[in-house]
Protein backbone atom coordinates (compact mmCIF):
# COMPACT_ATOMS: atom_id res chain seq x y z
CA UNK A 1 0.00 0.00 0.00
CA UNK A 2 1.19 3.52 -1.08
CA UNK A 3 2.33 5.90 1.36
CA UNK A 4 -0.37 8.44 -0.64
CA UNK A 5 -3.19 5.75 -0.06
CA UNK A 6 -2.25 5.18 3.95
CA UNK A 7 -3.03 9.04 4.43
CA UNK A 8 -6.03 8.91 2.72
CA UNK A 9 -7.16 5.87 4.28
CA UNK A 10 -6.18 7.77 7.64
CA UNK A 11 -7.67 10.81 7.15
CA UNK A 12 -10.95 9.22 5.81
CA UNK A 13 -11.08 7.41 9.00
CA UNK A 14 -10.59 10.49 10.91
CA UNK A 15 -13.07 12.40 9.13
CA UNK A 16 -15.64 9.59 9.73
CA UNK A 17 -14.85 9.68 13.85
CA UNK A 18 -15.61 13.27 13.98
CA UNK A 19 -18.83 13.34 11.84
CA UNK A 20 -20.13 10.26 14.25
CA UNK A 21 -18.97 12.19 17.18
CA UNK A 22 -21.25 15.32 15.90
CA UNK A 23 -23.99 13.17 15.14
CA UNK A 24 -23.73 11.50 18.93
CA UNK A 25 -23.50 15.02 20.22
CA UNK A 26 -26.39 16.58 18.60
CA UNK A 27 -28.56 13.56 19.71
CA UNK A 28 -28.16 14.23 22.77
CA UNK A 29 -27.97 17.89 22.48
CA UNK A 30 -30.41 18.89 19.63
CA UNK A 31 -29.44 20.88 16.63
CA UNK A 32 -27.85 24.61 17.71
CA UNK A 33 -30.76 26.19 19.31
CA UNK A 34 -30.04 29.58 17.33
CA UNK A 35 -29.70 28.29 14.01
CA UNK A 36 -33.41 26.39 14.01
CA UNK A 37 -34.92 29.89 15.44
CA UNK A 38 -33.22 31.24 12.70
CA UNK A 39 -35.32 28.73 9.95
CA UNK A 40 -38.18 29.55 12.17
CA UNK A 41 -37.89 33.38 11.18
CA UNK A 42 -38.98 34.13 15.16
CA UNK A 43 -39.05 37.83 14.64
CA UNK A 44 -42.24 37.27 12.18
CA UNK A 45 -45.58 38.50 14.10
CA UNK A 46 -48.88 37.46 11.44
CA UNK A 47 -50.46 40.18 10.52
CA UNK A 48 -53.66 40.28 12.46
CA UNK A 49 -56.26 40.58 9.73
CA UNK A 50 -54.10 39.81 6.34
CA UNK A 51 -55.88 39.78 3.07
CA UNK A 52 -54.31 36.23 1.73
CA UNK A 53 -53.73 33.28 3.91
CA UNK A 54 -51.47 30.80 2.10
CA UNK A 55 -51.16 27.12 3.18
CA UNK A 56 -48.17 25.55 2.01
CA UNK A 57 -48.47 22.04 1.96
CA UNK A 58 -45.83 19.38 3.09
CA UNK A 59 -47.13 16.00 1.47
CA UNK A 60 -50.25 14.49 0.50
CA UNK A 61 -53.41 14.11 3.11
CA UNK A 62 -53.17 12.75 5.84
CA UNK A 63 -49.84 13.57 6.62
CA UNK A 64 -48.85 15.40 9.51
CA UNK A 65 -47.35 18.36 8.25
CA UNK A 66 -49.98 19.05 6.21
CA UNK A 67 -52.80 18.72 8.85
CA UNK A 68 -51.02 20.39 11.13
CA UNK A 69 -50.77 23.67 8.70
CA UNK A 70 -54.25 23.47 7.77
CA UNK A 71 -55.16 23.21 11.14
CA UNK A 72 -52.97 26.25 12.36
CA UNK A 73 -54.67 27.83 9.53
CA UNK A 74 -58.28 27.38 10.08
CA UNK A 75 -57.53 28.55 13.84
CA UNK A 76 -56.11 31.68 13.01
CA UNK A 77 -58.69 32.37 9.92
CA UNK A 78 -62.01 31.21 11.66
CA UNK A 79 -64.72 34.48 11.62
CA UNK A 80 -62.50 36.56 9.36
CA UNK A 81 -64.37 38.53 6.61
CA UNK A 82 -62.42 39.32 3.51
CA UNK A 83 -59.92 36.79 3.57
CA UNK A 84 -59.17 34.64 0.98
CA UNK A 85 -57.21 31.40 1.45
CA UNK A 86 -54.85 29.66 -0.88
CA UNK A 87 -53.85 26.01 -0.12
CA UNK A 88 -50.84 25.04 -2.26
CA UNK A 89 -49.74 21.19 -3.19
CA UNK A 90 -48.72 19.85 -6.68
CA UNK A 91 -51.13 17.26 -7.73
CA UNK A 92 -51.27 15.60 -11.51
CA UNK A 93 -54.45 14.36 -10.99
CA UNK A 94 -58.31 16.22 -10.61
CA UNK A 95 -57.29 19.05 -7.93
CA UNK A 96 -60.70 18.14 -6.27
CA UNK A 97 -60.60 14.96 -5.60
CA UNK A 98 -56.82 15.22 -4.45
CA UNK A 99 -54.56 16.77 -1.82
CA UNK A 100 -54.60 19.67 -2.14
CA UNK A 101 -58.27 19.65 -2.81
CA UNK A 102 -58.55 17.22 0.63
CA UNK A 103 -56.56 20.75 2.22
CA UNK A 104 -59.54 22.72 1.36
CA UNK A 105 -61.87 20.28 2.67
CA UNK A 106 -59.72 20.36 5.93
CA UNK A 107 -59.98 24.38 6.13
CA UNK A 108 -64.00 23.83 5.10
CA UNK A 109 -64.37 21.41 8.05
CA UNK A 110 -62.61 23.67 10.63
CA UNK A 111 -65.08 26.40 9.71
CA UNK A 112 -63.77 28.36 6.63
CA UNK A 113 -66.15 29.64 4.30
CA UNK A 114 -65.30 26.91 0.72
CA UNK A 115 -66.08 30.02 -1.58
CA UNK A 116 -63.00 32.21 0.09
CA UNK A 117 -60.45 29.02 -0.40
CA UNK A 118 -58.16 28.86 -4.23
CA UNK A 119 -56.26 25.79 -4.97
CA UNK A 120 -52.31 26.17 -6.67
CA UNK A 121 -51.94 23.00 -7.80
CA UNK A 122 -48.98 23.42 -10.47
CA UNK A 123 -45.79 24.19 -8.27
CA UNK A 124 -43.51 21.20 -7.42
CA UNK A 125 -41.18 23.60 -4.71
CA UNK A 126 -41.55 26.83 -2.44
CA UNK A 127 -40.46 29.12 -5.08
CA UNK A 128 -42.52 27.83 -7.92
CA UNK A 129 -45.70 27.77 -5.90
CA UNK A 130 -44.86 30.95 -4.80
CA UNK A 131 -44.60 32.17 -8.33
CA UNK A 132 -48.33 30.94 -9.47
CA UNK A 133 -50.02 31.95 -6.22
CA UNK A 134 -48.70 35.33 -7.56
CA UNK A 135 -50.25 34.49 -10.86
CA UNK A 136 -53.02 33.13 -9.50
CA UNK A 137 -53.92 36.29 -7.35
CA UNK A 138 -52.43 38.76 -9.74
CA UNK A 139 -50.12 41.57 -9.60
CA UNK A 140 -52.35 43.73 -7.01
CA UNK A 141 -51.82 40.79 -4.49
CA UNK A 142 -48.19 41.68 -4.13
CA UNK A 143 -48.94 45.06 -2.39
CA UNK A 144 -51.71 43.02 -0.11
CA UNK A 145 -50.90 41.52 3.51
CA UNK A 146 -49.78 37.72 3.13
CA UNK A 147 -49.49 34.77 5.79
CA UNK A 148 -47.78 32.11 4.79
CA UNK A 149 -48.60 29.07 6.95
CA UNK A 150 -45.94 26.27 6.94
CA UNK A 151 -43.91 24.27 9.28
CA UNK A 152 -40.91 25.68 11.62
CA UNK A 153 -37.79 25.17 9.87
CA UNK A 154 -39.40 26.05 6.54
CA UNK A 155 -40.76 29.58 7.01
CA UNK A 156 -37.35 31.17 6.32
CA UNK A 157 -36.81 29.99 2.98
CA UNK A 158 -41.08 30.43 2.28
CA UNK A 159 -41.34 33.89 3.22
CA UNK A 160 -37.74 34.51 1.07
CA UNK A 161 -39.30 32.97 -2.00
CA UNK A 162 -42.88 35.32 -1.71
CA UNK A 163 -40.22 38.23 -1.40
CA UNK A 164 -38.67 36.98 -4.69
CA UNK A 165 -42.09 36.18 -6.58
CA UNK A 166 -42.70 40.42 -5.90
CA UNK A 167 -44.89 40.39 -2.53
CA UNK A 168 -44.17 43.22 -0.63
CA UNK A 169 -46.17 42.96 2.06
CA UNK A 170 -45.69 39.02 3.73
CA UNK A 171 -45.36 37.30 6.56
CA UNK A 172 -45.64 34.00 8.17
CA UNK A 173 -47.34 31.63 11.06
CA UNK A 174 -45.63 28.51 11.87
CA UNK A 175 -47.57 25.57 12.70
CA UNK A 176 -46.00 24.21 15.39
CA UNK A 177 -46.77 20.54 16.69
CA UNK A 178 -47.04 20.29 20.15
CA UNK A 179 -45.75 17.29 22.72
CA UNK A 180 -48.44 15.00 24.40
CA UNK A 181 -49.87 15.88 27.53
CA UNK A 182 -50.03 12.55 29.23
CA UNK A 183 -46.69 11.28 30.84
CA UNK A 184 -44.99 8.81 28.09
CA UNK A 185 -43.50 6.92 30.96
CA UNK A 186 -39.97 6.21 31.97
CA UNK A 187 -36.80 6.36 29.66
CA UNK A 188 -38.98 9.40 27.37
CA UNK A 189 -35.55 11.11 26.83
CA UNK A 190 -34.22 8.18 25.21
CA UNK A 191 -37.20 6.76 23.39
CA UNK A 192 -38.48 9.66 21.47
CA UNK A 193 -36.13 13.06 22.19
CA UNK A 194 -32.87 11.86 20.77
CA UNK A 195 -34.93 10.34 17.57
CA UNK A 196 -36.40 13.86 17.35
CA UNK A 197 -33.01 15.65 17.23
CA UNK A 198 -31.59 13.40 15.03
CA UNK A 199 -34.70 14.02 12.27
CA UNK A 200 -34.38 17.67 13.52
CA UNK A 201 -30.72 18.10 13.15
CA UNK A 202 -31.26 16.28 9.36
CA UNK A 203 -33.83 19.19 8.28
CA UNK A 204 -32.15 21.72 9.20
CA UNK A 205 -29.20 20.62 7.53
CA UNK A 206 -32.05 20.39 4.28
CA UNK A 207 -33.18 23.80 4.88
CA UNK A 208 -29.49 25.11 5.43
CA UNK A 209 -28.67 24.35 1.53
CA UNK A 210 -31.90 24.86 0.57
CA UNK A 211 -32.15 28.50 1.74
CA UNK A 212 -28.59 29.55 0.14
CA UNK A 213 -29.67 27.54 -3.20
CA UNK A 214 -32.34 29.86 -3.36
CA UNK A 215 -30.45 33.13 -2.19
CA UNK A 216 -28.38 32.39 -4.74
CA UNK A 217 -30.62 31.60 -7.71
Amino acid sequence: MSGTTSRLIRFISRAAVVLLSLQIILLISGPPRGVAAWLDRTDLKPFPHPRYVVVLGGGGIPSGSTLTRCYHAAQFGLGMTGTTFVVSLPTDSAPETSSVGRMRDELVMRGIPGAAILMEYRGLNSRQQAANIRKLLGDAATNETVLVVTSDLHMRRAILCFQKAGFNNVTGLVSYETSAEADSGPWTWFRYRVWSNGISSIRILRELIAVLVCNIT
